[in-house]
């Protein structure tokens, strides 16, 4: 389970820095991209590592957060490239950005269920051997 809990939170460091250094990059609220879509990427940068924290000390919030925080961004990260906001998409194909964001998403999917009902209360994981 430690090792899972390690994936959630180095994935989720790894967007918080993209995220900031979008935030760097193009400033916050992310033109050209609606308002509420860069409102929701700059939330990133303070949900991401959040996540990455309370999924060790809280997993009770930490993992439906984890699992909230995927289904969103996969959303609104399809959602933008389908409609061509950085550039028109390409027939066919997933940039890699979205497919390894997609695919961390399945993992948290799939592993979420097990690793909550492992942790019936807010208690810290070093009292489970895992």
């Amino acid at each position: 389970m430690r090792v899972v809990l390690a994936i959630y939170s180095a994935c989720f460091l790894i967007g918080t820095y993209t995220h900031a250094a979008g935030i760097l990059r193009r400033g916050l609220l992310a033109s050209p991209v609606p308002v509420g879509i860069g409102v929701f990427w700059d939330a990133l940068t303070l949900l991401d590592p959040l996540a990455a924290v309370l999924v060790w000390w809280r997993p009770r919030l930490g993992l439906p957060l984890a699992v909230a925080i995927m289904a969103a961004d996969i959303s609104v990260n399809s959602y933008v490239y389908v409609a061509g906001y950085f550039g028109p998409p390409a027939a066919g194909l997933v940039p890699l950005s979205l497919l390894e964001q997609a695919l961390f998403g399945v993992f948290v999917f799939v592993t979420a269920p097990g690793v909550y009902g492992r942790n019936p209360s807010d208690a810290s994981l070093a009292k489970h051997d895992s």
